[in-house]
C-alpha cells in the first residue's frame, strides 16, 4: 500500500516542467559579449550591431537597413539570413573557417559594405547584390544557386585595410547544385577559382 501511494505521488508530481520556448532576439551587442543561446528569430535594428557565436536560430535572422556589423559565427540558422544595408561588416561562417554551419534556406546580403561568407552549407540560394565593399565567397556548398550580381563600385571606408587588390570580388572553391552567376558588378575585377560549376560571367 505504501508503495502504491508513493508511485501515485510520483506520477502526479509536476517535477518536470516543460522547457522554455526560445524567444525572439532583438540583437544589439558587442564582439566581446556575443549571444550564444537558442532563439526563435533574430532581428538587428537600424544602428545596431549583432554578434552571434555558437548560437542557434530556429527561424530567420533579419538585419534592417542601417544595421552596422552583422557577425554570424559558428551559428545554425534554420531558415534565412537577410541583411540589407549594413554599413560596416557582414561575416557569415565559422571562425577561422574550420567547419561549416548550416543555413536552412537562403543567405541574401544586399546594399551592405564588406561581406565575407565562408564554408557555409546553404540549402537553397546564396545571393550578394548591390554591396559596395570587399566581397568574398569561399568554400560554400549551396543547394541551388549562387548569385553575385549588380554589386556596386568599391567604396573605401575607414578600417577597410590596404590590400592592393581590395576592390576584387573573390569567389573561391564554392559548389552549387544549379548555377553560379557572377556578372554586372560595375566592372570590378574578379578572381574566380575552383568553383563547381564554372561561374557564368
Amino acid at each position: 500500500m505504501g508503495t502504491t501511494a508513493a508511485l501515485t505521488q510520483t506520477v502526479a508530481s509536476p517535477a518536470q516542467a516543460a522547457p522554455d520556448k526560445p524567444k525572439k532576439l532583438v540583437c544589439d551587442n558587442t564582439m566581446d559579449d556575443p549571444y550564444t543561446g537558442t532563439y526563435a528569430s533574430v532581428r538587428v535594428p537600424k544602428g545596431a550591431s549583432c554578434y552571434l557565436d555558437g548560437a542557434t536560430v530556429n527561424g530567420n535572422l533579419m538585419a534592417l537597413h542601417g544595421a552596422v556589423d552583422v557577425y554570424v559565427i559558428n551559428t545554425d540558422v534554420k531558415r534565412n539570413i537577410k541583411v540589407r544595408g549594413a554599413t560596416r561588416d557582414v561575416k557569415v561562417g565559422p571562425e577561422d573557417c574550420r567547419f561549416d554551419p548550416p543555413v536552412g534556406n537562403n543567405i541574401m546580403v544586399t546594399r551592405s559594405h564588406n561581406v565575407a561568407i565562408c564554408l557555409t552549407t546553404v540549402d537553397n540560394n546564396l545571393t550578394l547584390s548591390r554591396n559596395d565593399g570587399r566581397l568574398m565567397l569561399r568554400g560554400n556548398v549551396v543547394g541551388n544557386n549562387i548569385r553575385v550580381t549588380k554589386n556596386l563600385p568599391y567604396n573605401r571606408q575607414p578600417g577597410d585595410g590596404q590590400h592592393p587588390n581590395i576592390a576584387t570580388i573573390r569567389v573561391y572553391r564554392n559548389t552549387a547544385e544549379s548555377h553560379i552567376v557572377v556578372r554586372d558588378n560595375s566592372d570590378r575585377p574578379l578572381r574566380l577559382l575552383n568553383n563547381t560549376p564554372e561561374p557564368r560571367t
